[in-house]
């Protein structure tokens, strides 16, 4: 047998791997996990070695699960990889549509192509079915596999909705899959999302349990190496085309539960004095009922009671190394970034992950605090990133864009409230924040002028002559003033770099006809990037001008073009009254930016002229007409 797991270094799907690796380890065994908060970094998941390899992938990424499964020569899959925290799903479900349905059916037709799987196994859940109501009779139903499925949250419907994908490829395609439902799973290595970790870290750190609701909801509670014996004994024994269900003995609400751990923990205090209520889920199902008849035929059958299984998790959990068993609570630099896809962004990624930061996207919307908040807490970064901002938009590819009727909302979200969410956000968790805003808020004037000191970074906007720079001059203000003790506060201008986009000041005015020639700070990528990437390492908290030294202007940047790339590339040069009359619709900010900071924390930091020039001698740049 040839294995692929995903979600292997996942909870279960980490004690599945360690099984396999210890009574089977003459099958080669590929483990694809993304790494999510809930993941563990243990290096006997996180390195590969003998038959066993580690890839740390998407499940979304079709062409690298096709490449696996063809260069491995993959057999059967165990699909274990899943968003499982029911309280997250409420807050921001897509989530949970991309990856337990959209990248269910991803694997599905990566599978499906590569034609060699004898066998799929898809992990699913109890919840599928929804909450056990009353017969007829008035007596409670159990569901059994054949039981309608009536999921009531969105990550329960996510899970349905894969399993549908999985039986219309059984049908359709001839895939041999089964699927498997279990019952809540709990024991060693579980994340602290979940409820008996939780309760057991809470107890440990001397805080009252926080019991959702009324703490009346049963759950049936399955002990890991319990759930493990289960799958395996489908993966070896199961019957293609079907469902098993994986049921437990030991019910009980949510409310005894704590009141055993506290027992375990805290055997001389009073469950009263050590639980607080809060608010419930959107909603939550009272029971989750099930027997797994089919699966006692193969032979299965629960192992361990709730307080052996129970003693031995605590012993677990009293002993574990937080800070280095899971993503979430690693000393690993993580970073949460908005605007990660957009042209800075893109190059950004690039410089944190060669200096060892984990780089997490953002899929929640800035301006929706709500699904930020959700998004933080399930995620938790140790730094939070904003390239976010609106600049241009649909027929515009410059700041005008803003400039046009009914753009002043757009510009007000998109520029100033998103940023001042994650702002809040990263302030209320204590999380350090980089926002990277713009120096296109000053101009010169009789105390700042192109000969004289620039810019200082304590310096307020003065400049207000387009709707762009004088909201982002107001949002700079704020990150200054109400933030400075969570945010370092990037002021970027002109951006140039190596990369030959729309986005680049040099690929932009070698496209225009007519330029204005002003002497301006500017910004290499190449050269800022690292620096702030530094800054962030160093937890720095300040404003920073971070721009290279010196000034150039466009028409030094135009002669070097004409003279390094193309011969016959020709201009016009106009003043700045022609400019804002006839050309574009709003001013445009013209300044020197003070650099002593950014030169403290890089003394080699090279001259903008000397860095253009360095470009424009060893990258191509093409003009868009």
């Amino acid at each position: 047998m040839r294995l692929l797991v995903t979600g292997g270094c996942g909870f279960i799907g980490a004690a599945f791997c360690r099984r396999i690796k210890k009574q089977h380890p003459y099958l080669t065994l590929v483990n694809i996990d993304y790494l999510y908060p809930c993941s563990t970094i243990s290096s006997d998941l996180i390195s590969s070695h003998d038959n066993y390899t580690f890839v740390h992938g998407d499940i979304k990424n079709k062409e690298l699960l096709s490449n696996i499964l063809q260069d491995y020569n993959i057999d059967t899959v165990v699909h274990f990889a899943a968003q499982s925290h029911v309280d997250t799903s409420f807050t921001n479900p897509l989530l949970y549509t991309y990856d337990n349905t959209i990248g269910t059916h991803i694997i599905l037709e990566a599978c499906r192509l590569y034609g060699k799987i004898k066998k799929f196994i898809q992990i699913s859940t109890d919840e599928v079915y929804g909450e056990n109501i009353k017969n007829i009779n008035n007596n409670m139903s159990v569901f059994t596999e054949t039981s309608l499925l009536k999921p009531t949250n969105p990550y329960a419907a996510s899970k349905a909705s894969a399993e549908m994908f999985v039986h219309s490829y059984i049908h359709s395609y001839n895939l041999p899959a089964i699927v498997i439902r279990s019952n809540n799973v709990y024991g060693p290595g579980q994340y602290d999302e979940k409820v008996l970790p939780k309760f057991i870290f809470q107890l440990l750190d001397n805080q009252k349990l926080t019991i959702q609701g009324s703490g009346h909801q049963l759950r049936s509670f399955l002990y890991v190496e319990d759930a493990i014996d289960a799958i395996l004994c489908v993966m070896f024994q199961g019957k293609i085309g079907e469902i098993y269900n994986i049921s437990s003995n030991d019910e009980i609400s949510i409310r005894t539960l704590a009141t055993k751990l506290l027992a375990e923990l805290k055997p001389t205090e009073t469950i009263e004095d050590n639980i607080v209520f809060i608010e419930d889920r959107n909603f939550n199902d009272k029971r989750y009922w099930i027997e797994s008849e089919s699966l006692k035929q193969l032979g299965w059958k629960q192992q361990w009671s709730l307080d052996k299984g129970l003693k031995e998790t605590i012993d677990w959990f009293r002993k574990v190394d937080r800070c280095n068993y899971w993503v979430g609570n690693s000393n690993n630099k993580k970073v949460l970034v908005w605007g990660l896809r957009g042209w800075i962004g893109s190059q950004f990624n690039i410089v944190l992950r060669n200096r060892g930061w984990q780089v997490v996207e953002a899929q929640s919307r800035a301006d929706n605090k709500k699904d930020v908040l959700a998004e933080v807490e399930k995620v938790r970064p140790s730094h939070i990133l904003s390239l976010i901002g609106r600049t241009h938009g649909e027929n515009f590819t410059t700041i005008d864009y803003l400039e046009q009727p009914g753009k002043l909302k757009e510009n007000i979200n998109d520029n100033l409230y998103g940023p001042l969410v994650l702002a809040g956000i990263a302030k209320e968790k204590n999380i350090h924040m980089t926002y990277i805003g713009t120096g296109c808020i000053f101009e010169f004037d009789e105390n700042h002028t192109q000969d004289n000191t620039g810019f200082i970074e304590s310096d307020k906007p003065n400049f207000f002559g387009s709707s762009y720079s004088t909201v982002k001059g107001f949002t700079d203000r704020i990150m200054q003033e109400q933030f400075a003790d969570t945010c370092l506060n990037v002021r970027i201008r002109m951006p140039i770099s190596s990369h030959d986009n729309p986005r680049n000041f040099i690929s932009k005015i070698i496209s225009y006809n007519k330029i204005c020639s002003i002497p301006n700070s500017m910004t290499v990528l190449d050269d800022i990037l690292p620096i702030i990437a530094d800054c962030m390492d160093k937890n720095i908290k300040k404003t920073l001008n971070a721009v290279n030294p010196g000034l150039i202007d466009h028409r030094t940047i135009l002669e070097w073009y004409r003279q390094l790339q193309n011969s016959k590339h020709t201009w016009e040069e106009i003043d700045t009254n022609t400019l804002v009359n006839s050309y574009v619709k709003g001013a445009r900010s013209n300044n020197k930016l003070d650099t002593t900071l950014i030169e403290s924390y890089a003394p080699d930091l090279p001259n903008i002229k000397d860095s253009v020039r360095f470009i424009l001698e060893r990258f191509t740049f093409h003009a868009r007409l």
